[in-house]
């Protein structure tokens, strides 16, 4: 936090400065009492009064002896201070004001020093609990800044030399493709885990970028996204037969990693089917201040119990990454996803995005 020379020579001794406070409060207090006293004579009501004075002295007292002891920095000790004294010159000025404006119109106004000293520790006490809550958003704010760097730089690093040797086995895999003594056995399974690996790292740069703050949700054509996702899955499943019924121009609120929640979904449609010529429909409608987007299979469906939490595993599981993938976007773009069975047969997913708002 950056103050001036003279704001730092204080932080130190911050919380002497609320203590001090109290102390002023506490001697006014006990001068307001003396006065009434020597005016209205020794009585309950005054006795009253310089307790209700004398408390707010107290809790000027309990806050400065809380900033002591407290976890903050002396900057953010500072700024507590700094919201203690404004709560309270902000206060004692609008009530000294209240009283001012009274005086102006004629009218007889009593006694005011208590209201004004009841309010402006009252004021005091009020923006310090506000500083300190500010000081700690701030904190938080920093902190998440931190790790939000620390992570953006560790992903980056690890996507770069994992997919830099994912792209060395790849390429030796194809060399030794074109050789005749060497048996497909083994480099199926090599070629099926590097593609994998390579998967993976594209949706963490997805999910990076998404959590890095670097992309959030804005107007999407979801229309093209999904016609775009069809066609990629189309070229590596010709077998399969999708139909396709998307409105052009649904712009809802989404970000490019969209692309991800369609292909996961057309590939798991296509991927767990039990028959060698799937049929996969896909269908968008507009309704309100939503776009639903339907993928609908004719496979073998999916049993109730595991319908019922399919979308709760964790991102980093293996088989069922796609699926928390999906899930994650969906939350990110504020909108749901819902499984349910398909008539006559399958299964049905269907994805909801908000609507971008109305341009006045």
């Amino acid at each position: 936090m950056d103050v001036p020379a003279w704001e730092r020579m204080l932080a130190t001794h911050a919380p002497t400065l609320v203590v001090g406070l109290g102390v002023a409060v506490a001697g006014v207090s006990v001068a307001n009492f003396l006065a009434d006293v020597e005016t209205l004579g020794f009585g309950l009501v005054p006795l009253l009064a310089l307790g209700l004075c004398l408390t707010m002295s107290a809790g000027l007292f309990g806050l400065g002896r809380w900033l002591s002891t407290c976890g903050l920095s002396t900057e953010e000790t500072w700024s507590v201070v700094r919201w203690c004294l404004g709560g309270m010159v902000g206060f004692v000025a609008l009530s000294s004001l209240t009283v001012g404006l009274r005086l102006l119109e004629g009218r007889a106004v009593g006694e005011a020093a208590l209201g004004v000293i009841v309010v402006g520790a009252g004021g005091g006490i009020g923006g310090g609990v506000a500083g300190i809550y500010y000081a700690r958003a701030n904190r938080a704010v920093r902190e998440a800044d931190h790790r939000r760097d620390a992570l953006v730089f560790l992903n980056s690093h690890l996507r770069h030399n994992v997919l830099n040797a994912t792209q060395v086995i790849q390429g030796y895999t194809t060399l030794l493709d074109e050789r005749d003594d060497v048996a497909d056995e083994y480099l199926v399974p090599i070629e099926r885990r590097s593609d994998a690996i390579a998967s993976l790292i594209e949706d963490v740069k997805r999910l990076s970028d998404v959590f890095s703050g670097e992309h959030t949700p804005s107007p999407t054509d979801v229309s093209t996204v999904v016609l775009r996702a069809v066609e990629d899955v189309r070229e590596d499943h010709p077998e399969a037969t999708f139909e396709v019924d998307v409105q052009p121009e649904l712009y809802v609120m989404a970000t490019d990693a969209a692309s991800a929640v369609f292909a996961n979904l057309l590939q798991n449609a296509v991927q767990h089917h039990d028959r060698s010529d799937p049929t996969v429909r896909v269908s968008a409608e507009r309704a309100g201040r939503t776009v639903s987007v339907s993928i609908a299979d004719d496979g073998p469906g999916i049993r109730d119990d595991v319908k019922d939490h399919l979308f709760e595993s964790a991102i980093e599981s293996g088989e069922g990454r796609g699926i928390a993938l999906v899930k994650t976007l969906m939350n990110h773009y504020g909108g749901g996803v819902e499984v349910r069975d398909n008539d006559p047969r399958g299964t049905e997913v269907v994805v909801e995005f908000r609507r971008p708002p109305r341009r006045l």
